[in-house]
């Protein structure tokens, strides 16, 4: 039993290897591929004949190779198949399109507050639908990932507990049935370390977790190239660290929750009450210079005490290659990056501050993430065609 499963984990590693190496060389042979990745011919022959039948790779001729027996000359086709990626929040909704690898077809992002409306599931299909209007090449979408704070139950498209939507136990099967396509529901910072992962290649070997930070908080993390989601799919609840004893009520029951100090929400109604504003955008708190003031100054040197108290906690327990921070606030590192570090570091244990970094996709992490997931799927059908 051991052999037979180290044999499909063997043959998992050498697609993956293999897609690797067509991904990132526009052209090739089996050879080429047998001798960089010291695969054998027949296992790379056999890989090939997949990915061609599934048109992810088109024959382009003979290669100019000075050999007696020309070789067949391969280039790979990311426009085989799209995906697309959904992210809902509690007040906007994004869509994006992408081809397998992970380019940018099309992206819109909708700014309205509707999430708590008991219709929004079909809300969504409508946009949707407008979304893909003029997209020639529908057939070739292999499913829609949906990127959610929250918790949900991927299995019966389920979006259990969100708690910043205060909506429990929302059936998704209508976005699945509506558009024929299979449909995979995911926490939102979980998407987010797919999407760091996938996108930043030097963290293919590296133990991350990605915080997101949005009308929410939490985290992705990935261990040992897998992302961890835990015993009851609840791992990377970050926003719930209590970080104030007897602290603000947070929506999940507890007093004193990272999230009620650090969320976009938190930090927007900090501002609004000290500047005696209403109907602030995260963005303003920037653009309008307010965080250049002194008073902006106290607000996110208190925002940083406790993004660092949580961060901390994180290195503490699991000692991790690297944390990536995720959201708007990564548009705006530049003010509170040096500090939170600062304070984040300030321990006999952790010094090297190259550990934590903030995103260079802003929000859009957890919505490529999501984007994703369909491709994963994909991908295991052809891992399973070749273990058979």
């Amino acid at each position: 039993m051991e052999d037979l499963i180290y044999q499909k984990k063997e043959k998992i590693r050498n697609i993956n290897r293999v897609y690797w190496f067509i991904s990132q060389n526009k052209f090739f042979t089996k050879k080429e591929i047998s001798d960089s990745l010291g695969i054998s011919f027949p296992t790379v022959t056999k890989i090939i004949n997949l990915l061609a039948e599934k048109k992810i790779i088109i024959e382009k001729g003979y290669s100019d190779s000075n050999t007696k027996r020309k070789a067949i000359l391969y280039e790979y086709n990311p426009n085989s198949f799209y995906s697309i990626g959904i992210k809902l929040e509690v007040s906007s909704l994004s869509f994006i399109l992408i081809n397998l690898n992970g380019d940018e077809i099309k992206k819109t992002v909708i700014i309205k507050d509707f999430f708590n409306d008991e219709n929004f599931v079909f809300y969504i299909i409508e946009e949707l639908k407008s979304f893909l209007k003029g997209f020639q090449f529908k057939e070739l979408i292999t499913g829609i990932g949906i990127s959610v704070s929250g918790i949900v139950d991927n299995k019966d498209k389920i979006l259990k507990i969100g708690t910043n939507f205060h909506l429990f136990e929302k059936d998704m099967n209508a976005i699945k049935d509506s558009f024929e396509l299979p449909i995979y529901l995911i926490n939102e910072a979980n998407a987010g370390a797919i999407g760091e992962f996938f996108l930043n290649k030097t963290l293919s070997s590296q133990n991350i977790a990605f915080i997101s930070i949005d009308s929410g908080v939490g985290a992705g993390i990935v261990l040992d190239e897998n992302l961890y989601k835990g015993h009851s799919s609840k791992a990377g609840e970050f926003g719930h660290f209590t970080v104030e004893n007897n602290g603000r009520k947070c929506n999940c029951g507890n007093s004193g929750c990272l999230e009620m100090y650090c969320s976009n929400r938190a930090l927007i109604k900090e501002f609004q009450e000290k500047f005696n504003l209403s109907n602030l955008s995260f963005v303003e708190i920037f653009s309008k210079g307010l965080a250049d003031t002194e008073n902006g100054k106290e607000i996110l040197e208190r925002y940083t005490d406790y993004l660092a108290a949580g961060i901390r906690n994180i290195l503490f327990l699991l000692d991790l290659d690297k944390i990536i921070i995720g959201g708007l606030i990564a548009n705006y590192s530049k003010y509170i990056e040096k500090n939170l570090k600062k304070k984040v570091f300030n321990n006999i244990f952790f010094k090297d501050e190259t550990i934590l970094e903030f995103s260079k996709h802003g929000d859009f992490s957890n919505l490529i993430g999501a984007a994703f997931l369909p491709f994963n799927n994909l991908f295991v059908n052809l891992v399973t065609t070749m273990t058979k």
